[in-house]
């Protein structure tokens, strides 16, 4: 129009100009990607975080051919000898988790100290963020301000502490890390302002947090790792390497757990990536015999097509024998999809265990930790179903969440197992994150969370000293103003009690005997199991075992015991303590005293008007069936009820009538069996771990690995 201007119309997401290169940097830049992961069972994952910036960055960069990664750190390691290693480097690329914090920082600082005019960048879930405002906090009652009051001040605090890092990136980090490299070669980094998403120091020492990046909604903008070879070099240098994968197939999480910082890592959308590109990845671990995958997935079957994920992997299995067992994180309200995409994975015997993230079930916890949404019903309906298919789950609760009480835990775990949880409650300490909303300083004021900085250890680990020399430590909460230490450390006992008593099998059939057919809540037998040793000197094996945990729990919440026992007898590693109970029980042969006293515990539950010899059957075929070494012949069991029925009847929410009538089992001890004491510690004890495969019958498909739940 004459006389008039055309004004352009800024869009409100429309991003201000990043730093691009009209030219390439001096000279060739070198850059060292360092992501530290520990090592399972001598099989440690592919750097998945480096291999995707380092992908990204190859794809996309201006002049892509003036940049060379060298090999990527994956190992921990002597820190100079690392550093050694990475001599030629111009830039440090480190991703921060909590498992390798401490090390990754050694080596930082070790870099800065010889080459002080290189380059340290950081980033990863474990940097802190301080402009985060999980949305969630928006939501809610307390003044903005004063929940930010002492938050705000951590990311400077975190430069402050570790001067040797030049710049933090916060998020996700793909496109961030293309335009520092971009801006190296422009000016050499010396003006950091148009960076976004990232926290640094600048000479002068004043502190500078850049706004923030959009997050990716088109994932296809981002190149796979593995189908871009970008491992290739990595495996040819260490071809005695047994490699196992992380794998993403989407980004994001909807829900806004506050013990969590998946969902506020990338800020609730759930983006797919392309399932060609998934497709041909799932490929790419069968030709490379990658036996183990972890899907990084913060909520699997959360979206439809991850029915066709888990059909392509059935696929690749049976064409290339790989991968041999996969974990999926379950999504939070599971749908019926979800039931499919299970189902394929269990069938193709790809499935571990199924796990159910309950973490608590006290509403006034849920509601503490944002997760009130969650719809039990759904839970219970999906569990149901996948039992019916021979489909095992695991349901994880989290220890001492806020508002949790003894009583609210005695009640949550009665609950879970009268809705069908028969395989394993999967009891976990909490521990913070720094970039979990927990991670507040606010927010453990308002709960009153005591917390003991305590070493990091692998459930079936190796104890041994760093071979750094440098220990990665996590800050375990063991108290809350409605969870006293005192009642942390009941509460805790009570977990191992259950887990040894119930998940380990060893009176899982009296136990659900009891609540089927004489009406005893599943909260009233496992008070008796907690309190009646304590009563009396009748129960000697059991007061034993109750002082055990009692005794290991006490020093956890010292600080003087890690969160596994260590047995040097026991292959040397470190075992969940109901575990160990388990092996030290059977080793010392007091298997036959145990079931002695558990009967005489557990009759006393029967009214006296009711017949206890159902009981006592129970307890009897429940001794029959536990798993031992050196069995060569199979077991003749004859009963007067019709016990192992309503048992199995139980397991799938079925209810059958206590009926009198001859029952003679034959109990198949030959086809699985162990001929020395550490074959039976590992392959029973150990592998069995996640389905709870302690009883005759029950078998385990595939080995586990040190780490894994």
């Amino acid at each position: 129009m004459t006389g008039s201007k055309m004004l352009k119309v800024i869009q409100p997401n429309e991003s201000p100009p990043y730093p691009i290169a009209t030219k390439p940097p001096p000279r060739k830049i070198k850059i060292g990607p360092i992501q530290l992961n520990n090592s399972f069972s001598g099989q440690c994952y592919l750097p998945l975080s480096v291999g995707m910036l380092q992908a990204y960055a190859q794809k996309h960069l201006s002049y892509a051919d003036h940049y060379e990664f060298l090999l990527a750190v994956y190992d921990f390691a002597p820190i100079s000898k690392i550093v050694d290693q990475l001599s030629n480097a111009d830039v440090l690329a480190i991703s921060l988790y909590v498992w390798n914090f401490e090390n990754s920082m050694a080596i930082a600082r070790e870099f800065k100290s010889r080459y002080p005019d290189r380059l340290v960048i950081v980033g990863g879930p474990h940097v802190p963020d301080s402009k985060k405002q999980f949305a969630r906090i928006k939501k809610t009652d307390p003044k903005p301000d004063e929940l930010k009051r002492k938050r705000m001040g951590m990311t400077e605090k975190f430069h402050r502490d570790h001067p040797y890092i030049d710049i933090a990136v916060h998020g996700e980090g793909e496109k961030v890390f293309r335009y520092i490299l971009e801006q190296l070669a422009i000016d050499g980094l010396r003006d950091k302002t148009k960076l976004p998403s990232v926290s640094y120091l600048e000479h002068d020492g004043v502190f500078h947090h850049n706004p923030k990046l959009e997050r990716m909604h088109d994932l296809s903008e981002v190149p796979s790792p593995y189908l871009e070879g970008v491992f290739n070099p990595l495996m040819d240098a260490h071809l005695d390497q047994k490699w196992i994968a992380m794998w993403e197939t989407d980004r994001g999480c909807p829900y806004q757990c506050t013990y969590c910082d998946w969902g506020g890592a990338t800020e609730d959308k759930v983006n797919p990536f392309p399932f060609d590109r998934v497709s041909r990845e799932a490929v790419w671990f069968g030709k490379h015999k990658i036996p183990y995958i972890f899907l990084a997935n913060a909520n699997f079957t959360i979206l439809k097509i991850d029915v066709e994920i888990a059909r392509k992997l059935a696929e690749v299995k049976a064409t290339y024998g790989y991968p041999e067992g996969i974990s999926v994180q379950n999504a939070k309200n599971p749908k019926p999809h979800a039931f499919e995409a299970l189902t394929i994975l269990e069938e193709a015997g790809l499935n571990k265990a199924t796990v159910m993230s309950i973490q608590s079930k006290n509403y006034d916890t849920l509601k503490a930790v944002r997760r009130e949404n969650m719809k039990p019903g759904e839970y219970k309906e999906i569990q149901s179903r996948l039992r019916e298919k021979g489909v095992y789950t695991m349901t994880d609760y989290i220890l001492p969440m806020p508002m949790e009480t003894y009583d609210s835990l005695l009640n949550g775990i009665a609950a879970i197992i009268s809705e069908g949880q028969h395989d394993r409650i999967q009891f976990n300490n909490l521990s913070i994150l720094p970039n979990a909303e927990m991670g507040d300083p606010e927010y453990q004021e308002l709960y009153g969370m005591d917390m003991v900085r305590t070493s990091i250890t692998n459930i079936h680990g190796k104890k041994s000293d760093s071979v750094s020399g440098v220990e990665e430590m996590q800050d375990l909460v063991i108290a809350t103003n409605t969870m006293p230490r005192e009642e942390w450390v009941k509460a805790r006992t009570l977990c191992y009690v259950v887990a040894f008593t119930y998940f380990n099998k060893l009176l899982q059939i009296p136990t659900m005997i009891l609540h089927e057919v004489y009406d005893i809540p599943y909260r009233d037998i496992f008070e008796t199991l907690m309190e009646k040793p304590k009563q009396t000197d009748n129960f000697p094996v059991f007061r034993e075992i109750l002082d055990f945990f009692h005794s290991f729990s006490r020093g956890m919440q010292d600080g003087t015991q890690e969160e596994f026992f260590h047995s040097s007898e026991c292959l040397d590693i470190l075992w969940p303590p109901d575990e160990y109970a388990l092996i030290k029980l059977c080793r010392e042969n007091k298997l036959i005293e145990f079931y002695k006293e558990a009967e005489q515990m557990l009759k006393q539950l029967v009214e006296p008007n009711k017949q206890v010899e159902p009981l006592i059957e129970a307890v009897k075929l429940n001794q029959s069936l536990i798993k031992l070494p050196f069995q060569t012949n199979d077991l003749e069991i004859n009963l007067s009820y019709n016990i192992w029925e309503i048992y199995q009847a139980a397991r799938l929410e079925k209810k059958i009538k206590l009926k009198q009538e001859s029952h003679r089992h034959t109990i198949d001890r030959t086809s699985e069996h162990w001929d020395s004491w550490e074959e039976w510690y590992e392959k029973m004890v150990w592998w069995c771990n996640r389905r709870g495969a302690y009883l005759y019958g029950n078998k385990n498909p595939v080995p586990d690995i040190e780490g894994h739940h």
